[in-house]
């Protein structure tokens, strides 16, 4: 039996880029799953090989890291007791960590926090164990606007509603939104300086598809920060083999029907023009087999 996709925001057909907020509550905040003990094994091996590639600071965050440390053990503590004196356990015996890195180890969610200056927001402390094909060294102390300077219609539709957002966002409310895509390889850590730089494989083809890849799902929440008004992101990632959804008629659908409503610039962003001919030949196949 295939297990089903937590989140499928491709349902119904959607698939460009929308800022797409919903409040959630505070009790569905942080996702605690059965893959917590082997995503925060992966978290610990990137912060000793690769700990630049996945985490980055500045002075003048460490505040809001130590607002964030104490805002996570809350929600655990309060929400998911349990896993909290369990989590625990994963920062006791770490030396030198920071608060935003301890954090990190307590759930599965990467955290990025992003500071006020001026009229901008600032990506001024990240972890990031799970990038969807781009790099935290490359954008890390960039503007909201420059994280995102090669999304299409961001700077000239969407960045400034985001801003707005940003700046305006209240105390008490956490928000979240979705993206997903489709990709090779079920890693979680998957850094790229550029999206422009992927290359996907050539031998995938309308049989193997399935096999092939996966469907890569981020859940974000947004929250501003009481005390030090800056404001948190949080990001999982979710993996599903595209093979998982073959006997569900209308998840094949609605996936078929969201890839064929993206732009070509959007196809071209995901990376998904270069499988888009076997993937959704694949995705008919198995619908007609259902039909």
């Amino acid at each position: 039996m295939k297990k089903k996709p937590t989140h499928t925001p491709y349902k119904d057909g959607k698939g460009g880029i929308k800022i797409g907020l919903e409040t959630i509550a505070s009790s569905k905040w942080l996702e605690i799953d059965s893959f917590f003990a082997k995503e925060i094994n992966n978290k610990k091996s990137l912060f000793i090989d690769n700990h630049t590639q996945v985490y980055q600071d500045t002075p003048e965050s460490i505040d809001s890291q130590k607002e964030v440390l104490k805002l996570i053990s809350q929600n655990l503590s309060t929400y998911h007791p349990d896993h909290y004196q369990k989590a625990k356990k994963n920062i006791f015996f770490q030396e030198n960590l920071t608060p935003l890195e301890s954090a990190a180890l307590l759930v599965q969610e990467d955290l990025l926090i992003m500071s006020r200056q001026d009229k901008e927001y600032f990506l001024s402390a990240a972890s990031l164990c799970s990038p969807s094909n781009w790099s935290l060294t490359e954008k890390f102390n960039k503007s909201l606007m420059d994280v995102h300077d090669d999304v299409p219609t961001y700077s000239n539709l969407i960045g400034g509603k985001v801003n707005h957002i940003f700046i305006n966002l209240p105390n008490q409310k956490i928000f979240q939104r979705f993206n997903w895509s489709i990709y090779e390889s079920p890693d979680l850590y998957q850094p790229a300086i550029n999206k422009r730089s992927i290359k996907r494989a050539k031998d995938i083809n309308n049989y193997n598809a399935g096999e092939k890849l996966f469907i890569r799902v981020e859940r974000q929440t947004i929250r501003r920060l009481a005390i030090t008004k800056s404001i948190l992101f949080t990001v999982r990632v979710h993996i599903t083999p595209l093979e998982d959804i073959k006997n569900d008629i209308n998840l094949l659908k609605d996936l078929n029907k969201a890839i064929n409503n993206l732009g070509q610039s959007l196809k071209k962003y995901k990376s998904i023009d270069q499988i888009e001919e076997p993937l959704t030949g694949w995705l008919k196949k198995a619908i007609r087999h259902l039909s």
